[in-house]
């Protein structure tokens, strides 16, 4: 194997010896490079030797000594993902409706996208030669979705097309200091209850290297045609699964059990206090989201009132079902501050996705169009969430479309209240 070499950088080590794009690195040290990960391992000694391949076929070694704040500048060709090979019954993407951003179209399984940028993979579609690399390259910490522990139910849930003994290959990599961030979606009267119990009480177990446990309640949406049938959770259901929740983490003097943000508002309980999420190790699965939102702007909130006062408009802030009595606590203590400026609260529903998705992340321009109506001269506040990083939205609108849509300001604020800035 060997990866494309696509682009070297300027005043690099690699431009410096004469490799060009369009040529292909063979191996580093005599060792195989198949991927960004492996260039990154095999390449971050001080003194290395590169095999390159030229475009017409010649092989030549390349000697690399590294000095003071160099870089070897090789970017290789795009990553080819591997994808998922299960049939999830609460997939999300398979009740997603068409012709919103192709991306959000991706299955991806990749353990190497796990370990860089948190991804949740299933472990159904790694053999041997993958766990070797995972052990030999300490790819670690790993986020597993792993749901059960059951090996049955799983197959249940997940209609893999390979069984695996999830457990088992935790437990083995475990031995070798490889750690975990396990994700559980729940199902009403699948794989919560007892089968929830048996599980926190598998992934506590000193075999295995476990750093935490995310909870999330399935999401469902209006375009389940043709799926299984699932219930959503509602106040009785979450109120059961703190409950079960509460007991397990004083049962094994647990920290590492964190349920969704969501889980409490369905029940309907106040959002735990900062200490309880620690470093916030599930932050990226949704998992305390408001209690951070909460603590950063207080940290924040002298920087926001300043800028909140820069022009004398009323504003209209948006947003989510999930987040509604957060961002009315933080409008009212910020209309405390105010004076002759007064802040509103819209929440959106999300009649796009549908009533069980109330999250802030699924907002879509669609119902964001149809629903706010902002006065004269009042300064739209959006979460800035509703983008991604190319600026679009789930339905593939962009900030253009929204300064065309309303002829207001707008404002958009970072989910947590750490920045802010206008369109």
């Amino acid at each position: 194997m060997a990866i494309l070499i696509q682009n070297v950088l300027p005043r690099s080590l690699a431009a410096k010896n004469n490799i060009k794009s369009g040529e292909k690195l063979i191996s580093v040290n005599g060792q195989a490079v198949n991927d960004f990960l492996d260039l990154e391992f095999y390449t971050s000694d001080y003194e290395f030797e590169l095999e390159i391949m030229s475009a017409e076929g010649i092989s030549r070694k390349v000697k690399i000594q590294r000095e003071e704040k160099s870089f070897l500048g090789i970017e290789p060709e795009p990553y080819k993902i591997r994808y998922c090979e299960n049939a999830c019954i609460f997939c999300f993407i398979d009740q997603m409706p068409p012709e919103l951003r192709p991306t959000l179209y991706i299955k991806d399984d990749d353990y190497l996208y796990s370990y860089v940028f948190g991804n949740y993979i299933t472990l159904t579609n790694l053999d041997e030669t993958d766990y070797a690399r995972i052990i030999k390259q300490r790819i670690s910490p790993l986020y597993v979705s792993l749901h059960t522990t059951d090996n049955a139910l799983r197959q249940k849930i997940m209609r893999p097309s390979k069984q695996v003994d999830a457990l088992s290959v935790l437990k083995n990599l475990s031995r070798h200091e490889i750690g975990f961030h396990i994700q559980i979606v729940c199902i009403p009267g699948i794989n919560d209850g007892e089968a929830l119990k048996q599980t926190l009480k598998d992934l506590h177990d000193p075999e295995i290297n476990c750093l935490s446990i995310g909870i999330v309640p399935v999401g469902l949406t209006k375009y389940r045609k043709n799926l299984d049938e699932i219930i959503p959770y509602n106040r009785q259901t979450a109120t059961a699964i703190l409950a079960l929740i509460d007991e397990a983490r004083k049962e094994y003097n647990s920290t590492i059990i964190y349920p969704a943000d969501e889980f409490y508002i369905l029940a309907e309980r106040d959002i735990p206090d900062e200490d309880f999420y620690a470093d916030y190790p599930q932050l990226e699965n949704g998992i305390g989201m408001l209690r951070l939102t909460i603590q950063t702007y207080k940290q924040k909130k002298r920087g926001l009132l300043k800028e909140l006062r820069k022009k004398p408009v009323n504003y209209l802030m948006i947003s989510s079902v999930c987040a509604q009595n957060v961002i009315t606590r933080i409008a009212e203590d910020l209309n405390k501050r105010l004076e002759n400026q007064f802040i509103r609260v819209q929440v959106i529903r999300n009649d796009f996705f549908g009533p069980d998705i109330s999250v802030c992340g699924l907002i879509t321009y669609s119902d964001l169009w149809q629903q706010i109506a902002p006065q004269a001269g009042e300064t739209i506040i959006l979460p800035a969430s509703i983008f991604n990083n190319e600026g679009e939205t789930l339905d593939g609108k962009d900030h253009l479309t929204f300064q065309e849509t309303w002829k207001n300001p707008i404002l958009l604020i970072d989910q947590f209240f750490e920045d802010w800035d206008y369109l």
